[in-house]
């Protein structure tokens, strides 16, 4: 198993109202930090789509977080393939503060994405074995979601503009927290702070849809959807006052 790490400054622009690294920009740094791992072993993101015309795709993260990284804050960001089999690969982030201390950590599951058919694929061996990690043959069980409660939920509707699609055709999957936790409100995010975070992608959002983001709060934790027709996304967070 095969450890990649860098510092990272957090920048002004990547900062909220409270001076913490946003949750957006975590996500996206990680993947960044991945795909870098990917390029030193010679199986980068270009060589993937240009071989293979494949593409790794995030289905599920599992956060832990003990403090956010903050604004001007240098910090020591890790990642690492933990296992994989048939259909998935497990790959961990584990992000420091320079006197050590553990400040989150990001429980990671990827698919490979055929570009051209936007189905998943089975995960090729001379894909992964770069990475020096081990094969299981179980999958690793994924959060149960519950049902949101219609009577005390929250809805707001988004359009999906041309900033909010990646490389790969669809919604980036930062933008999808940016819909999860908007409907709570100035107040609320001004005041709390995540704890643990499950996220789960479940079917792509494409450019010029409109999407509606549903949240209802129970005790600490917030139960979210993105739909359109369908489920796209879900997630549970449970927070902290700051």
């Amino acid at each position: 198993m095969l450890t990649y790490k860098k510092k990272y400054n957090v920048p002004y622009y990547e900062s909220d109202a409270n001076g913490n690294m946003k949750l957006p920009s975590i996500f996206n740094v990680a993947l960044q930090l991945s795909g870098e791992q990917s390029l030193s072993l010679g199986v980068s993101d270009i060589w993937l789509k240009e071989t293979y015309d494949y593409t790794w795709v995030v289905v599920e993260y599992a956060i832990d977080i003990a403090r956010l990284p903050r604004f001007n804050e240098t910090i020591t960001i890790e990642t690492f393939a933990t296992s994989y089999n048939k259909f998935f690969c497990y790959r961990d982030f584990v992000f420091y503060a320079e006197n050590g201390e553990k400040l989150l950590t990001i429980s990671s599951t990827f698919v490979l994405l055929d570009i051209s058919h936007r189905k998943v694929v089975h995960v090729e061996e001379a894909i992964v074995a770069p990475y020096q990690t081990e094969k299981v043959s179980k999958m690793v069980r994924g959060h149960k979601f519950g049902e949101l409660n219609a009577d005390t939920m929250i809805e707001r509707d988004f359009h999906v503009r041309f900033n909010d699609i990646d490389q790969n055709g669809h919604v980036n999957n930062s933008k999808y927290f940016d819909w999860m936790i908007d409907p709570l409100g100035f107040d609320f995010l001004s005041g709390h702070v995540p704890e643990k975070i499950y996220l789960k992608y479940i079917k792509e959002v494409m450019y010029g849809v409109d999407v509606l983001s549903r949240v209802d709060m129970r005790d600490k934790t917030s139960h979210h959807e993105i739909k359109t027709a369908s489920n796209h996304a879900q997630a549970e967070i449970t927070w902290r006052e700051k």
